[in-house]
């Protein structure tokens, strides 16, 4: 961070900002500054201390295992008890009306829905033209890309058009005989300039909108509008947005627009909270074609995942996937977990395992809620070391020798029959081929010795 008067560097990068940095980056003035989010953070699992920051409840840097996530889930979740409960006491009231709206919205807006009362986007730049007929409205954005093309002639060629004649495509321009013949790329104006003929390209596009009896218009007829715009009243749909002005508008006006519910209320939520869920939210891409890889189209797939595939592909000379980016909400997002551990314990528990049995899924249980159900100790909280962790969660089991296999058979026989002699693995084995009439419970059962004996008898106490 550099004042923008002295020249004096305030802040190195990855510093955290402080209240006395924070006070002399107000001093400063600077209107705009590139910091670390929750939002863009690329770490796979987790976030990382510099994209997290400030830790509020203690006054410093984040410490590695804080439960971030669980926090920024309670201080969301809490005040809407406090909206609820105030809703029935100042429902009657003026102003009582946008706190029972704001519990719905707060809902549409983490649940990723199409919003009630939906306005109409612009989805491209243009000039608006409005037409009627009856209690019919139409809106129609027309957008005109002019482009110039310039037609090399030599000074010998005879020119075979006017200057500002209207060309076709493929119409002679210039020509000389024995030489090669000037014609047109595209249509439209044509202009003579020194050495060249210039042709004016309009590329018109059209989008037409038909707009609800009941909705009420933001724009009028001549109106310049641009992608992203707003022509009728009402809430913009977060998947329009997203699929209009791309990822980092969506991230912007989920967190607005959810502060705008709370903060009416004198609710004062710091934006990581809210970053932390929207980032989960925009977690999965669909793919649009697999290129090279195994990946089909239509499938979701973890967006950082699918970034540190498509470079080994590329590395690799091959055709990388291609995929765009898609709004979950926090229900669905929650499903979409890579613990399908996790994902059970929350909904559709059936659907969940056999879908992880058939596709042969493997849990890392690198979550909280995985290692409770299973009894670990959960990877956060006070004492967490993440490189442990990681070396815990990498290490393989040892698997045990032969040896070790035939000693723990011993002991284990010698505790069930008090046997001295060691056994014979291989005996062992080789008995398991012989007749039925030597299995346990059979005539032949009595003249077996208790070496024989041991595997069908193991073999018994397992079923």
């Amino acid at each position: 961070i550099v004042h923008p008067r002295t020249g004096e560097v305030l802040a190195e990068a990855n510093v955290l900002i402080d209240e006395s940095l924070a006070q002399a980056i107000e001093d400063a003035q600077m209107q705009r500054l590139y910091v670390r989010s929750p939002l863009t953070c690329t770490l796979r699992h987790g976030l990382c201390v510099k994209c997290y920051g400030y830790d509020l409840g203690r006054g410093g840097k984040v410490r590695v295992g804080e439960a971030v996530g669980i926090i920024a889930a309670q201080s969301i979740g809490e005040p809407v008890t406090q909206l609820t409960l105030r809703t029935f006491h100042t429902g009657g009231v003026v102003g009582g009306r946008d706190i029972t709206q704001g519990i719905p919205r707060v809902q549409e807006l983490f649940e990723a829905r199409n919003p009630k009362g939906q306005a109409t986007l612009a989805d491209m730049d243009g000039r608006v033209e409005v037409r009627a007929q009856g209690d019919q409205r139409w809106v129609k954005i027309v957008a005109v890309d002019l482009t110039r093309i310039e037609h090399k002639v030599p000074g010998n060629y005879a020119k075979r058009v006017a200057d500002g004649e209207l060309v076709e495509e493929g119409q002679l321009l210039a020509s000389r005989k024995g030489q090669e013949d000037v014609v047109a790329r595209v249509s439209g104006p044509a202009t003579i300039e020194d050495g060249m003929i210039v042709v004016i390209h309009e590329d018109r596009r059209e989008r037409e909108y038909e707009i609800p009896v009941t909705a009420r218009l933001r724009v009028g007829d001549g109106d310049q509008v641009v992608a992203g715009d707003l022509l009728t009243e009402g809430s913009k749909n977060p998947h329009e947005i997203l699929a209009i002005l791309g990822m980092e508008a969506v991230r912007e006006y989920l967190v607005l627009e959810i502060q705008k519910v709370y903060r009416p209320q004198g609710v004062n939520i710091n934006d990581k909270h809210i970053e932390i869920i929207v980032r989960q939210m925009l977690r999965r891409v669909r793919v649009t074609s697999g290129g090279d890889t195994e990946l089909l189209p239509g499938q979701l797939s973890d967006r950082l995942d699918l970034e540190t595939l498509s470079r080994e592909i590329i590395e690799q000379g091959a055709e990388p996937p291609t995929a765009e980016p898609v709004l979950l909400g926090i229900t669905k997002a929650a499903l979409t977990t890579d613990s399908f551990l996790s994902a059970a314990s929350f909904q559709h528990t059936i659907s969940v395992l056999a879908s992880a049995a058939i596709e042969g899924k493997v849990d890392d249980l690198r979550g909280l809620k995985e290692n409770v159900i299973i009894g670990k100790l959960i990877p956060a909280g006070t004492g967490f070391d993440a490189g442990d962790a990681e070396e815990r969660q990498d290490a393989e089991a040892p698997q045990p020798s032969i040896e070790e296999l035939e000693s723990e058979l011993v002991d284990l026989g010698a505790s069930l029959f008090s046997i001295d002699s060691p056994v014979d693995l291989a005996a062992v084995v080789a008995q398991q081929d012989t007749p039925a009439s030597g299995l346990p419970g059979s005539s032949a059962d009595a003249e077996l010795s208790p070496e024989t004996a041991l595997v069908p008898r193991l073999q018994s106490e397992e079923s």
